[in-house]
């Protein structure tokens, strides 16, 4: 299992959210993300595919248009060129990864 580890501090962001930046065990980059209840991830669209680990807490995705619940332990897999966001149903925290191609 791959494991995050770290390499700046937190920063807390002004709409409920806090991010450090870091990396995978197998040098993939990767960010984690903490949201507060009701906080929400804007809509974005990256030109690499990205996967959402979910550490902790409850979040409904909009993945193009589809609509996901995620737990703790799911993964969630964004294609690239993909239209997606998060709302936090219950504060946790997540991986953003940008695996390894």
């Amino acid at each position: 299992m791959l494991v995050f580890k770290a390499q700046t501090p937190f920063k807390d962001l002004d709409n409920g959210l806090s991010r450090c930046q870091g990396m995978m065990s197998d040098n993939s980059p990767a960010s984690e993300v903490k949201f507060e209840t009701g906080a929400f991830g804007q809509l974005q669209k990256q030109p690499y595919p990205q996967q959402i680990r979910i550490i902790s807490g409850e979040f409904e995705f909009t993945i193009g248009s589809t609509v996901h619940i995620a737990i703790a332990g799911e993964t969630l897999a964004i294609p690239a060129a993909t239209l997606f966001g998060c709302f936090c149903l219950v504060a946790g925290s997540l991986l953003e990864i940008q695996p390894r191609t």
